[in-house]
């Protein structure tokens, strides 16, 4: 048994009170002031902490590393290294699941079972497999090109083939090259129809990379379960998408990150404009009732930490801090239908945040993790990040 004591628990309405957290494998199995517990338990020192439900990234990409637009001449050997790195990082930032929403050469999927079969650390995956582009477009050259309704019902059927849990789309053009614009629509309705088709057909649900007014249109009439990115979203859009269930994940902080670090200059003013364009639309879609999730893009850009980013761009938007975390573990466990996570119950998995301060009140203290529990994996950052040697691991 493992026991976080000393500890202020987050509860589900979003209050916090004192007492312990006790989990038997990966459930948790108690709350509250335990008696008797055993003697040789596992104790986790939560003093001066809020002890919180695990964070899901909604929109990773964990094979998506630095330099990927030059992964065709990098070994994948090596880029699978760097994915096992990312996975890590992924923890150390408190993240205890990702929806990994497009990967290069499967390797996402070869790393979300050797997470699963306890060879390496990581949060637990859903995977896309290979995105959906046309010849040419969004992600180019890491992507499977497909053009026309026969040619995208394989390229769907390929990623179930290989393991994919749910199907991604590139709908348009983005923001990750001088080469292309965001403002480019890929794909016509049939196609995406199709994509979206071949995926119930599957019992697969399919997520869709948009940011034009007419790509968000042929997403959300074809029937994803979400989009993503979403920039110009118009009020009429975001009235369908609340009639069809259908969520909007705005990744706020990868452009932000373009337009501000200095490493891409010559994209930098198309990210800006397109995260002020995000900030206006979602703002709008919010108001009519779109649900929307917690999700970063992180990989080539952004690191897995860079959840922290999106949850503060969340809070200057109006919602409190509790809501932003409410947002980041049950909010985006509800939006995919993740039952067993996101709050800190009995019987549910044992994803678990220690957190030094409080989160509720100052929400960059979710900066501040102390130790992570996935699925009743102990990650103590404490020791973990003072291992000394010659050739210290960096988280």
């Amino acid at each position: 048994m493992i026991i976080v004591e000393g500890g202020q628990l987050l509860l589900p309405d979003g209050t916090r009170s004192a007492g312990d957290l006790a989990i038997e494998g990966d459930k948790i199995v108690a709350l509250g002031q335990l008696t008797d517990p055993p003697r040789d338990a596992v104790r986790v020192d939560a003093t001066g902490c809020t002890v919180t439900p695990g964070l899901i990234n909604m929109h990773s990409h964990l094979t998506l590393v630095p330099d990927i637009d030059k992964a065709w001449k990098v070994p994948k050997a090596r880029i699978a290294l760097l994915a096992a790195r990312q996975a890590v990082r992924a923890l150390r930032a408190g993240i205890t699941r990702v929806r990994d929403i497009g990967g290069y050469h499967h390797i996402d999927i070869e790393l979300r079972d050797a997470i699963e079969a306890g060879w390496v650390a990581g949060p637990k995956m859903v995977c896309a497999g290979k995105f959906i582009a046309i010849t040419g477009g969004h992600a180019w050259p890491y992507i499977r090109e497909a053009d026309g309704e026969a040619e995208v019902r394989k390229a769907v059927r390929e990623q179930v083939q290989a393991g994919a849990d749910f199907i991604k789309l590139m709908g348009s053009g983005g923001v990750g090259r001088a080469d292309e614009s965001e403002a480019a629509v890929q794909f016509s309705f049939a196609e995406v129809e199709a994509i979206v088709d071949e995926a119930r057909a599957a019992d697969k649900r399919a997520a869709a990379h948009v940011h034009p007014e007419r790509a968000i249109s042929n997403a959300v009439r074809a029937g994803v379960k979400s989009v993503e990115h979403g920039t110009h979203l118009t009020p009429e859009l975001a009235r369908m998408m609340v009639d069809q269930g259908t969520f909007l994940t705005p990744t706020f902080a990868v452009y932000r990150g373009i337009a501000t670090d200095g490493r891409w200059p010559e994209l930098a003013p198309r990210a800006q404009k397109v995260f002020d364009t995000k900030l206006r639309t979602f703002a709008s879609a919010v108001e009519l009732g779109v649900r929307w999730a917690i999700g970063t893009d992180a990989g080539s850009f952004i690191p897995e930490s860079a959840i922290a980013d999106e949850m503060e761009i969340a809070q200057s938007l109006g919602f409190s801090a509790t809501e932003v975390l409410h947002q980041a573990t049950a909010g985006n466990a509800e939006l995919w239908d993740w039952s067993d996570v996101g709050r800190l119950e009995v019987g549910l998995t044992a994803d678990v945040l220690v957190v030094r301060g409080d989160p509720t009140a100052n929400l960059s203290d979710i900066r501040r993790v102390e130790t992570t529990i996935a699925r009743g994996v102990v990650y103590d950052w404490r020791k973990i990040d003072a291992i000394p040697g010659p050739s210290p691991l960096r988280f």
